[in-house]
């Protein structure tokens, strides 16, 4: 009997620990960390597109976040498919179609939490979209 309950907190400590990491929360300052900053103070963040979600170290829509102010520029590329990325509340936006790759940059001059998104046809119904955070 002692055994089985063991098991059965173990089991609940692990799923736990898998959603912390899941969490947007925590998946938000892993992007903010390991996004990098060159010389020219530009917040550069590497976004992939693919099967209608955007990839950033392979974890599927995640928060960005960035502090207010800061220069960003976005490397997007596709692996397959035609896409978008659209910040409305930034003016920006950058189309890129199968094994291409292009930038957008601007400054994240308002606080507050904005969608990001794609655009084309259904893709944002369809989940291709996260949050754009502005601290």
């Amino acid at each position: 009997m002692n055994k089985v309950l063991v098991g059965i907190m173990v089991l609940i400590i692990g799923i736990g620990f898998f959603y912390f990491l899941g969490n947007s929360a925590f998946t938000a300052r892993v992007i903010e960390e390991n996004s990098k900053s060159n010389i020219d103070n530009v917040k550069t963040i590497k976004i992939d597109s693919s099967h209608l979600r955007f990839y950033i170290d392979d974890i599927e829509n995640p928060d960005i976040v960035v502090k207010e102010g800061d220069k960003v520029k976005i490397e997007f590329s596709s692996q397959e498919g035609f896409h978008d990325w659209v910040v409305d509340a930034f003016g920006a936006t950058e189309r890129v179609s199968a094994g291409a790759s292009t930038s957008i940059e601007f400054t994240a001059n308002k606080i507050g939490t904005f969608e990001y998104y794609c655009s084309v046809g259904k893709h944002r119904a369809n989940g291709m979209k996260g949050n754009f955070i502005v601290e």
